[in-house]
């Protein structure tokens, strides 16, 4: 990955853990809630993973906000 792409990925990271805290979920609740493996949810908020459009959808639906809260200053 290069600079920006590495960049853009730490920033989702940081965005869905905020929104994740600010509904009190934890990460095993937010996996149980979107079907989502935890490590997967650990592995987006450090940034390691890239999620697919399948995987954000899962989040903006379990999360209850829409796509563009998710992405809001990414």
């Amino acid at each position: 990955m290069d600079r920006r792409e590495d960049e853009v990925l730490r920033k989702l990271g940081q965005r869905l853990t905020y929104l994740r805290e600010k509904q009190n979920f934890t990460v095993s609740e937010l996996a149980a809630r979107s079907g989502l493996d935890p490590a997967m949810l650990e592995g987006i908020a450090a940034g390691r993973v890239d999620p697919t459009v399948i995987v954000i959808f899962a989040l903006v639906e379990a999360l209850g906000v829409s796509l563009g809260e998710l992405v809001d200053g990414v």
